[in-house]
């Protein structure tokens, strides 16, 4: 590997690490155009990452309007405003950092594109902060029987089961911004089918954090008395954000 491939592969390592195609196609880096293909990619699921965080606070102040309309509708024409100049510092800003880059080859469109990416993903956790925690977003500690908790990154992931349920809450929480939760997810289902009367029984066990997300085994129970099923189990964490279950086949002798 020549050494500006080298240089830049150092350079956009640690974005790659943040998306799902970076665990496929991104994980080495051996020729420029795989880096080209993996920092559009990026930049694009930034955008994306973006978009959702920006829908979700206008959300939140749309329904400021049912309380308080004119309130509301301020919010509103504020966090549009504000974003729109934000795009365009982020627009004006990325060029910058390419000025030592000869116009119109690959590495220019790259390097902003990476610069474009980053800035997206931090615009995108601030204003995550400004969101208000949901209702449903809200634990009762007096309930719980078992909880654990680690850091990712500037953000703390903490995984909860309560009494009386079968699913299991993990919520991102910002130590920096007053424990404020960021996202939270219920996991109550599995293929289909709810915990509380698709299966005679559902259990989460072996709860451990690691650097993808949180590992654990899904004990099932089927109504027909199939005997137990044991799934090894993962719900990644990744770029701070809560993705979806994903489970294995049985384990052996289950």
């Amino acid at each position: 590997m020549n050494r500006f491939l080298r240089f830049i592969a150092l350079s956009f390592g640690c974005l790659f690490a943040s998306f799902a195609m970076a665990e496929d196609d991104c994980k080495e880096i051996t020729v420029s155009a795989q880096v080209d293909r993996c920092v559009e990619a990026a930049r694009k699921e930034a955008d994306m990452e973006l978009n959702a965080s920006y829908k979700k606070l206008l959300g939140r102040f749309e329904a400021q309007q049912r309380r308080d309309p004119e309130q509301g509708k301020a919010l509103v024409a504020m966090a549009r405003e504000s974003q729109r100049a934000w795009i365009k510092l982020r627009d004006t800003t990325c060029p910058l950092e390419a000025t030592e880059i000869e116009p119109g080859v690959a590495a220019h469109v790259t390097t902003i594109n990476n610069c474009m990416a980053r800035m997206s993903l931090e615009r995108a956790a601030y204003l995550d902060t400004i969101v208000a925690d949901e209702p449903g977003n809200v634990v009762d500690f007096n309930k719980v029987y078992l909880s654990g908790s680690q850091r990712f990154g500037d953000v703390v992931a903490r995984y909860v089961s309560t009494f009386g349920s079968p699913c299991l809450t993990l919520q991102i929480l910002a130590p920096n911004g007053g424990w404020r939760v960021l996202s939270s997810k219920r996991f109550c289902s599995f293929d289909g089918k709810s915990f509380w009367n698709g299966y005679a029984s559902a259990l989460f066990e072996d709860h451990a954090f690691a650097a993808d997300g949180l590992h654990l085994t899904l004990s099932l129970f089927e109504l027909r008395g199939e005997g137990e099923k044991r799934l090894a189990c993962v719900i990644p964490i990744q770029n701070e954000r809560i993705k979806e279950l994903k489970c294995g086949a049985p384990e052996p002798g289950a």
